[in-house]
Protein backbone atom coordinates (compact mmCIF):
# COMPACT_ATOMS: atom_id res chain seq x y z
CA UNK A 1 0.00 0.00 0.00
CA UNK A 2 0.81 3.48 -0.43
CA UNK A 3 0.01 5.59 2.52
CA UNK A 4 -0.30 9.24 2.67
CA UNK A 5 -0.75 10.54 6.77
CA UNK A 6 -1.47 14.16 7.54
CA UNK A 7 -0.74 14.99 11.37
CA UNK A 8 0.39 18.16 12.07
CA UNK A 9 2.35 16.92 15.43
CA UNK A 10 3.99 14.08 13.48
CA UNK A 11 7.88 13.05 14.57
CA UNK A 12 9.90 10.71 13.64
CA UNK A 13 10.78 7.27 15.34
CA UNK A 14 12.37 7.70 18.54
CA UNK A 15 12.34 11.54 19.10
CA UNK A 16 10.61 12.68 21.82
CA UNK A 17 6.85 14.10 21.58
CA UNK A 18 4.34 12.57 19.37
CA UNK A 19 5.86 9.56 17.06
CA UNK A 20 2.73 7.57 16.78
CA UNK A 21 3.09 7.50 12.91
CA UNK A 22 6.98 7.35 12.61
CA UNK A 23 6.57 4.24 14.76
CA UNK A 24 3.75 2.80 12.93
CA UNK A 25 4.67 3.93 10.05
CA UNK A 26 8.32 2.64 10.64
CA UNK A 27 7.62 -0.88 10.99
CA UNK A 28 4.74 -0.71 8.01
CA UNK A 29 7.50 0.46 5.86
CA UNK A 30 9.58 -3.00 7.04
CA UNK A 31 6.51 -4.98 5.91
CA UNK A 32 6.89 -3.39 2.18
CA UNK A 33 4.14 -0.50 2.32
CA UNK A 34 5.10 2.94 1.14
CA UNK A 35 4.72 5.32 3.94
CA UNK A 36 4.81 9.37 3.67
CA UNK A 37 3.74 11.91 6.37
CA UNK A 38 3.06 15.29 6.08
CA UNK A 39 4.28 17.12 9.46
CA UNK A 40 4.70 20.75 10.52
CA UNK A 41 8.55 21.93 11.06
CA UNK A 42 7.46 23.35 14.03
CA UNK A 43 7.63 21.16 16.89
CA UNK A 44 4.48 21.86 19.58
CA UNK A 45 6.41 20.25 22.78
CA UNK A 46 10.20 22.17 21.97
CA UNK A 47 7.83 25.20 20.47
CA UNK A 48 11.47 25.23 17.96
CA UNK A 49 11.27 24.50 14.35
CA UNK A 50 13.43 22.32 12.27
CA UNK A 51 15.80 24.35 10.41
CA UNK A 52 16.37 24.12 6.65
CA UNK A 53 20.27 23.14 7.11
CA UNK A 54 19.17 20.73 10.31
CA UNK A 55 16.89 19.21 7.75
CA UNK A 56 15.86 19.65 4.20
CA UNK A 57 11.77 19.75 3.04
CA UNK A 58 11.43 15.76 2.58
CA UNK A 59 13.63 13.19 4.22
CA UNK A 60 13.30 9.75 4.51
CA UNK A 61 13.54 8.33 8.40
CA UNK A 62 13.53 5.19 9.57
CA UNK A 63 12.64 3.77 6.13
CA UNK A 64 9.62 6.77 6.71
CA UNK A 65 8.80 9.83 4.30
CA UNK A 66 8.68 13.09 6.22
CA UNK A 67 7.68 16.26 4.51
CA UNK A 68 7.78 18.95 6.67
CA UNK A 69 6.07 21.99 6.54
CA UNK A 70 6.28 25.82 7.25
CA UNK A 71 3.50 26.24 9.47
CA UNK A 72 4.83 29.03 11.35
CA UNK A 73 5.65 29.50 15.47
CA UNK A 74 3.71 29.81 19.09
CA UNK A 75 4.29 29.67 22.34
CA UNK A 76 0.44 29.65 23.76
CA UNK A 77 -2.71 28.57 22.20
CA UNK A 78 -3.93 31.99 21.13
CA UNK A 79 -4.63 33.43 17.87
CA UNK A 80 -0.65 32.44 16.75
CA UNK A 81 -1.23 28.75 16.95
CA UNK A 82 -5.16 29.05 14.99
CA UNK A 83 -3.12 30.47 11.92
CA UNK A 84 -0.39 27.64 12.33
CA UNK A 85 -3.42 25.12 12.25
CA UNK A 86 -4.67 27.16 8.96
CA UNK A 87 -1.35 27.31 7.42
CA UNK A 88 -0.96 23.34 7.91
CA UNK A 89 -4.37 22.93 6.34
CA UNK A 90 -3.52 25.07 3.82
CA UNK A 91 0.82 23.58 2.13
CA UNK A 92 -1.06 19.99 3.20
CA UNK A 93 -3.49 20.35 0.76
CA UNK A 94 -1.33 22.09 -1.65
CA UNK A 95 1.36 19.20 -1.38
CA UNK A 96 -1.14 16.52 -1.46
CA UNK A 97 -2.44 17.27 -4.11
CA UNK A 98 0.55 17.64 -6.54
CA UNK A 99 1.70 14.52 -4.71
CA UNK A 100 2.35 11.96 -8.21
CA UNK A 101 2.34 8.63 -6.88
CA UNK A 102 -1.63 8.36 -5.99
CA UNK A 103 -1.96 7.21 -1.92
CA UNK A 104 -4.26 3.47 -1.70
CA UNK A 105 -5.41 5.42 1.53
CA UNK A 106 -5.55 9.09 2.66
CA UNK A 107 -5.43 9.16 6.84
CA UNK A 108 -5.90 12.42 8.56
CA UNK A 109 -4.91 12.35 11.72
CA UNK A 110 -6.58 14.99 14.56
CA UNK A 111 -6.56 16.43 17.31
CA UNK A 112 -7.82 19.38 15.13
CA UNK A 113 -10.52 18.64 12.94
CA UNK A 114 -9.18 20.93 10.60
CA UNK A 115 -6.50 18.23 9.43
CA UNK A 116 -9.32 16.18 8.07
CA UNK A 117 -10.63 18.81 5.83
CA UNK A 118 -7.20 18.57 3.95
CA UNK A 119 -7.47 14.74 4.42
CA UNK A 120 -11.01 14.66 2.28
CA UNK A 121 -9.85 17.08 0.05
CA UNK A 122 -6.83 15.53 -1.06
CA UNK A 123 -8.43 12.08 -1.26
CA UNK A 124 -11.16 13.46 -3.30
CA UNK A 125 -8.48 14.49 -5.70
CA UNK A 126 -6.90 10.89 -6.08
CA UNK A 127 -9.94 9.40 -5.89
CA UNK A 128 -8.40 7.09 -2.56
CA UNK A 129 -10.38 6.32 0.57
CA UNK A 130 -10.38 9.03 3.24
CA UNK A 131 -9.61 7.42 7.40
CA UNK A 132 -9.95 9.93 9.87
CA UNK A 133 -8.39 8.81 12.70
CA UNK A 134 -9.55 10.69 16.29
CA UNK A 135 -6.83 11.18 19.14
CA UNK A 136 -8.71 13.27 20.95
CA UNK A 137 -11.82 13.91 20.88
CA UNK A 138 -12.71 17.62 19.24
CA UNK A 139 -14.66 20.02 20.35
CA UNK A 140 -15.71 18.04 23.08
CA UNK A 141 -12.14 18.15 24.95
CA UNK A 142 -11.70 21.81 24.32
CA UNK A 143 -15.44 22.71 26.38
CA UNK A 144 -14.34 20.32 28.82
CA UNK A 145 -11.01 22.18 28.80
CA UNK A 146 -12.61 26.20 28.69
CA UNK A 147 -11.01 26.72 25.85
CA UNK A 148 -14.46 27.41 23.68
CA UNK A 149 -17.82 27.93 25.21
CA UNK A 150 -20.50 25.24 25.15
CA UNK A 151 -23.33 26.12 22.75
CA UNK A 152 -21.10 28.90 21.44
CA UNK A 153 -21.30 29.62 17.42
CA UNK A 154 -17.74 28.35 17.68
CA UNK A 155 -19.15 25.24 19.29
CA UNK A 156 -21.74 24.71 17.11
CA UNK A 157 -19.24 24.61 14.15
CA UNK A 158 -16.70 22.92 15.50
CA UNK A 159 -19.68 20.08 15.94
CA UNK A 160 -21.28 20.54 12.82
CA UNK A 161 -17.43 19.93 11.18
CA UNK A 162 -16.97 16.51 13.50
CA UNK A 163 -20.14 15.14 12.28
CA UNK A 164 -19.38 16.01 8.78
CA UNK A 165 -15.96 14.36 8.53
CA UNK A 166 -17.39 11.68 10.39
CA UNK A 167 -19.80 10.99 7.79
CA UNK A 168 -16.95 11.47 4.74
CA UNK A 169 -14.96 9.28 6.23
CA UNK A 170 -14.61 5.48 5.34
CA UNK A 171 -13.56 4.47 8.15
CA UNK A 172 -12.57 6.29 11.92
CA UNK A 173 -10.02 4.94 13.78
CA UNK A 174 -10.71 6.12 17.45
CA UNK A 175 -7.43 5.98 19.56
CA UNK A 176 -9.44 6.40 23.07
CA UNK A 177 -10.50 2.81 23.75
CA UNK A 178 -14.26 3.80 24.01
CA UNK A 179 -14.34 6.14 21.46
CA UNK A 180 -16.93 4.62 19.28
CA UNK A 181 -19.74 5.73 22.05
CA UNK A 182 -19.31 9.49 20.26
CA UNK A 183 -20.61 8.21 16.95
CA UNK A 184 -23.87 6.68 18.89
CA UNK A 185 -24.33 10.12 20.90
CA UNK A 186 -23.95 11.74 17.12
CA UNK A 187 -26.48 9.12 15.94
CA UNK A 188 -23.95 8.01 13.75
CA UNK A 189 -23.45 4.39 14.67
CA UNK A 190 -23.61 3.36 11.05
CA UNK A 191 -20.26 4.61 10.09
CA UNK A 192 -17.48 2.12 10.41
CA UNK A 193 -15.10 3.06 13.30
CA UNK A 194 -12.16 0.98 14.69
CA UNK A 195 -10.36 1.09 18.26
CA UNK A 196 -6.56 0.94 17.30
CA UNK A 197 -4.90 2.39 20.41
CA UNK A 198 -1.25 3.14 21.20
CA UNK A 199 2.02 0.84 21.68
CA UNK A 200 5.23 0.20 23.30
CA UNK A 201 7.79 -0.72 20.90
CA UNK A 202 9.18 -3.49 23.14
CA UNK A 203 12.16 -4.77 20.29
CA UNK A 204 13.71 -0.98 20.45
CA UNK A 205 17.04 -1.02 22.34
CA UNK A 206 17.43 1.40 25.36
CA UNK A 207 20.11 4.10 25.32
CA UNK A 208 21.54 5.30 28.76
CA UNK A 209 20.08 8.20 31.17
CA UNK A 210 21.63 11.57 29.74
CA UNK A 211 24.34 13.09 32.10
CA UNK A 212 22.16 16.18 32.61
CA UNK A 213 18.87 13.88 33.85
CA UNK A 214 21.15 11.81 35.69
CA UNK A 215 22.28 14.62 37.88
CA UNK A 216 18.70 15.12 38.81
CA UNK A 217 18.02 11.69 39.91
CA UNK A 218 20.70 11.79 41.28
CA UNK A 219 20.44 14.91 43.69
CA UNK A 220 16.87 12.58 44.57
CA UNK A 221 19.06 10.01 46.22
CA UNK A 222 17.44 8.43 49.15
CA UNK A 223 13.39 9.30 47.86
CA UNK A 224 11.56 7.20 45.89
CA UNK A 225 11.61 8.88 42.49
CA UNK A 226 8.00 9.26 40.99
CA UNK A 227 8.48 10.46 37.29
CA UNK A 228 6.04 12.76 35.11
CA UNK A 229 7.48 12.27 31.16
CA UNK A 230 5.41 14.40 28.46
CA UNK A 231 3.93 17.27 27.26
CA UNK A 232 3.49 20.60 29.70
CA UNK A 233 0.08 21.85 29.02
CA UNK A 234 -2.90 22.76 30.29
CA UNK A 235 -4.66 19.24 29.34
CA UNK A 236 -1.52 17.41 31.01
CA UNK A 237 -2.78 19.18 35.18
CA UNK A 238 0.54 19.25 36.12
CA UNK A 239 -0.34 21.23 39.22
CA UNK A 240 -2.43 18.80 40.90
CA UNK A 241 0.82 16.82 41.27
CA UNK A 242 2.33 19.50 43.50
CA UNK A 243 -0.70 20.10 45.10
CA UNK A 244 -0.38 16.76 46.56
CA UNK A 245 3.17 17.14 47.85
CA UNK A 246 1.57 20.01 49.89
CA UNK A 247 -1.00 17.47 50.48
CA UNK A 248 1.62 15.03 51.74
CA UNK A 249 3.69 17.72 53.82
CA UNK A 250 0.98 17.97 56.22
CA UNK A 251 -0.87 14.89 56.69
CA UNK A 252 2.14 12.63 56.24
CA UNK A 253 5.70 14.82 56.91
CA UNK A 254 7.35 10.87 56.72
CA UNK A 255 6.03 9.83 53.33
CA UNK A 256 6.56 13.07 51.88
CA UNK A 257 10.13 13.56 53.24
CA UNK A 258 10.53 9.95 51.37
CA UNK A 259 8.91 11.44 47.72
CA UNK A 260 10.68 12.82 44.81
CA UNK A 261 9.22 14.40 41.66
CA UNK A 262 10.89 14.69 38.55
CA UNK A 263 9.12 16.13 35.46
CA UNK A 264 10.80 15.45 31.94
CA UNK A 265 9.44 17.24 29.14
CA UNK A 266 8.40 20.80 27.46
CA UNK A 267 4.94 22.64 26.27
CA UNK A 268 2.95 25.66 27.13
CA UNK A 269 2.64 25.64 31.17
CA UNK A 270 6.16 24.71 31.64
CA UNK A 271 7.23 28.53 32.53
CA UNK A 272 4.32 28.84 34.92
CA UNK A 273 4.98 25.40 36.43
CA UNK A 274 8.39 25.96 36.85
CA UNK A 275 7.90 29.19 39.02
CA UNK A 276 5.36 27.41 40.80
CA UNK A 277 7.75 24.73 41.76
CA UNK A 278 10.23 27.27 43.02
CA UNK A 279 8.30 29.30 45.04
CA UNK A 280 6.42 26.13 46.45
CA UNK A 281 9.33 25.42 48.75
CA UNK A 282 9.50 21.60 47.89
CA UNK A 283 13.23 20.11 47.83
CA UNK A 284 12.07 16.56 46.41
CA UNK A 285 11.19 18.14 42.89
CA UNK A 286 13.02 18.37 39.73
CA UNK A 287 12.60 19.46 36.25
CA UNK A 288 14.56 18.39 33.00
CA UNK A 289 13.55 19.17 29.43
CA UNK A 290 12.50 16.29 26.55
CA UNK A 291 15.19 13.85 26.09
CA UNK A 292 14.94 11.12 23.25
CA UNK A 293 12.81 8.06 23.87
CA UNK A 294 15.44 5.28 23.63
CA UNK A 295 16.39 6.95 26.50
CA UNK A 296 13.08 7.12 28.49
CA UNK A 297 12.99 3.54 29.38
CA UNK A 298 16.22 3.68 30.95
CA UNK A 299 15.05 6.51 33.53
CA UNK A 300 11.72 5.12 34.35
CA UNK A 301 13.33 1.88 35.26
CA UNK A 302 14.88 3.56 37.60
CA UNK A 303 12.17 5.38 39.37
CA UNK A 304 9.79 4.12 42.09
CA UNK A 305 6.86 5.53 40.16
CA UNK A 306 5.45 6.75 37.11
CA UNK A 307 2.37 9.61 36.77
CA UNK A 308 -0.11 10.22 33.74
CA UNK A 309 -2.12 13.04 34.71
CA UNK A 310 -4.79 14.37 32.50
CA UNK A 311 -6.81 17.24 33.49
CA UNK A 312 -11.08 16.66 34.34
CA UNK A 313 -12.37 16.23 31.73
CA UNK A 314 -15.75 14.98 30.58
CA UNK A 315 -13.80 13.58 26.83
CA UNK A 316 -11.55 11.46 28.92
CA UNK A 317 -14.55 9.30 29.76
CA UNK A 318 -13.93 7.84 26.20
CA UNK A 319 -10.95 6.24 27.58
CA UNK A 320 -6.88 6.86 27.91
CA UNK A 321 -4.66 5.60 25.16
CA UNK A 322 -1.03 8.16 25.54
CA UNK A 323 1.89 7.20 24.08
CA UNK A 324 3.41 7.55 27.96
CA UNK A 325 1.00 4.82 29.75
CA UNK A 326 2.27 1.82 27.51
CA UNK A 327 5.83 3.01 27.15
CA UNK A 328 5.79 3.17 31.43
CA UNK A 329 3.98 -0.38 31.70
CA UNK A 330 6.77 -1.67 29.05
CA UNK A 331 9.45 -0.67 31.42
CA UNK A 332 7.68 -2.79 34.49
CA UNK A 333 6.93 0.26 36.98
CA UNK A 334 3.48 1.15 38.76
CA UNK A 335 2.06 3.71 37.45
CA UNK A 336 -0.15 6.32 39.02
CA UNK A 337 -3.20 7.31 36.83
CA UNK A 338 -5.53 9.79 36.50
CA UNK A 339 -8.73 8.57 34.93
CA UNK A 340 -12.89 9.44 35.80
CA UNK A 341 -13.14 5.59 34.27
CA UNK A 342 -11.17 2.15 34.47
CA UNK A 343 -8.00 1.81 32.27
CA UNK A 344 -5.10 -0.91 31.68
CA UNK A 345 -3.96 -0.39 34.64
CA UNK A 346 -6.89 -1.29 36.65
CA UNK A 347 -7.06 -4.35 34.38
CA UNK A 348 -3.25 -5.50 34.71
CA UNK A 349 -3.59 -4.71 38.49
CA UNK A 350 -0.49 -1.74 37.87
CA UNK A 351 -0.86 0.63 40.01
CA UNK A 352 -3.50 3.06 41.56
CA UNK A 353 -6.12 5.36 39.75
CA UNK A 354 -7.27 8.55 41.13
CA UNK A 355 -9.75 11.04 39.95
CA UNK A 356 -8.01 14.18 37.87
CA UNK A 357 -7.39 17.03 39.56
CA UNK A 358 -7.93 15.79 42.82
CA UNK A 359 -4.74 16.41 44.46
CA UNK A 360 -5.87 14.39 48.32
CA UNK A 361 -6.58 11.35 45.98
CA UNK A 362 -3.05 11.51 44.79
CA UNK A 363 -1.77 12.08 47.61
CA UNK A 364 -3.02 8.60 48.75
CA UNK A 365 -1.91 6.72 45.72
CA UNK A 366 1.73 7.79 46.66
CA UNK A 367 1.10 6.59 50.50
CA UNK A 368 -0.38 3.59 49.34
CA UNK A 369 2.50 3.25 46.42
CA UNK A 370 5.08 4.10 49.14
CA UNK A 371 3.47 1.63 52.03
CA UNK A 372 3.43 -1.51 49.50
CA UNK A 373 6.93 -2.09 49.40
CA UNK A 374 9.46 -3.22 46.99
CA UNK A 375 7.98 -6.88 46.32
CA UNK A 376 4.67 -5.51 45.54
CA UNK A 377 5.69 -2.80 43.66
CA UNK A 378 8.02 -4.45 41.09
CA UNK A 379 4.73 -7.34 40.73
CA UNK A 380 2.57 -4.45 39.73
CA UNK A 381 5.32 -3.29 37.32
CA UNK A 382 5.45 -6.90 35.74
CA UNK A 383 1.89 -6.97 35.44
CA UNK A 384 1.78 -4.39 33.47
CA UNK A 385 4.60 -5.49 31.36
CA UNK A 386 3.07 -8.72 30.75
CA UNK A 387 -0.14 -7.20 29.50
CA UNK A 388 1.69 -4.61 26.87
CA UNK A 389 3.39 -7.65 25.71
CA UNK A 390 0.29 -9.56 25.17
CA UNK A 391 -1.85 -7.00 23.36
CA UNK A 392 0.32 -3.27 22.73
CA UNK A 393 3.46 -4.48 21.73
CA UNK A 394 4.34 -2.35 18.44
CA UNK A 395 4.18 -4.96 16.05
CA UNK A 396 0.55 -6.42 17.08
CA UNK A 397 -0.46 -2.78 17.01
CA UNK A 398 1.04 -1.92 13.70
CA UNK A 399 -0.46 -5.36 12.35
CA UNK A 400 -4.20 -3.86 12.87
CA UNK A 401 -3.58 -0.66 11.65
CA UNK A 402 -2.30 -3.04 8.59
CA UNK A 403 -5.55 -4.97 8.19
CA UNK A 404 -7.68 -2.14 8.98
CA UNK A 405 -6.36 0.44 6.06
CA UNK A 406 -5.82 -2.87 3.75
CA UNK A 407 -9.45 -3.40 3.92
CA UNK A 408 -9.94 -0.16 3.03
CA UNK A 409 -7.55 0.02 0.49
CA UNK A 410 -9.42 -3.26 -1.51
Amino acid sequence: MRLLILNQYALPRGAAGITRHGDLGARLAARGHEVRILASRFNYLSRLARSVSESPDEEVLSGVSFKWLDTGTYTGNDRKRVRSMAAYVLRSVSVGMRQTSRPNVVVASTPHLFTGIAGVLIAWRHRAPFVLEVRDLWPSILVDLGAVRRGSVTHRLLELLERWLYRRATLVIFVPPDGQRRLVELGLDDVESVHIPNAADLQGGSDPVPPSLQACMDELRGRHVLIYAGAHGVANDLGTIIDALDELKSRSPGVYAKTGVLFIGDGGEKRALSERVAASGHQGIRMHPPIPRAALGSAFQAADGLIVSVAAATAHSYGLSPNKLFDYMAAARPVLISSHVPTIVDEAMAGFRYEPGDARALAGCIEALLDAGAPERAAMGARGRALVERDYDLGTVATRLERALADVAR
